[in-house]
């Protein structure tokens, strides 16, 4: 049977590029994101790796501990959905909304000093919380970064 580690580097490990972010459901108020933050994450890659994560602060971490869990809706974002989330709806309506379409959500958690877990929606799909912002990472694709020019 194969380690928590080597399975969270098999499921997350490679390069990922944050596509973009958008409030997360328990920032209530516009002054609760930090725009220079968005916008220097956006567009930025981060690279799970067996010894490090390579990417953006806080987001790179040397010595990570992989470890994935399975979580239902109401621990996603480190329970943020549950606690703070719009108490209108349940977590399990805000995580479908975000994209989770299956459960349990297979989330990474690195042992980093950030703190930051990373969510699949699927299996070239993910988002991380940061200052209550949620951002959406899609995978590089294998091919783009080895494939040579003709």
């Amino acid at each position: 049977m194969m380690s928590a580690p080597a399975l969270a580097q098999d499921s997350f490990s490679g390069t990922w590029k944050i596509e973009k972010s958008e409030p997360a459901p328990w920032a209530k108020t516009p002054d609760m994101l930090d725009a220079k933050e968005v916008k220097r994450l956006s567009g930025t890659t981060v690279d799970f790796k067996p010894g490090a994560i390579t990417g953006p602060a806080p987001l790179g971490c040397k010595g990570p501990h992989y470890e994935v869990k399975q979580y239902d809706a109401d621990m996603l974002f480190q329970g943020a959905l549950a606690e703070y989330g719009d108490p209108a709806t349940t977590p399990e309506k805000l995580a479908d909304k975000i994209g989770f379409g299956k459960r349990p959500i297979a989330s990474l958690v690195t042992g980093c000093a950030s703190e930051i877990e990373f969510h699949a929606i699927d299996s070239d799909h993910a988002v991380f919380a940061l200052n209550n912002s949620i951002y959406r990472m899609s995978r590089a694709p294998a091919a783009a970064a080895t494939k040579s020019k003709p």
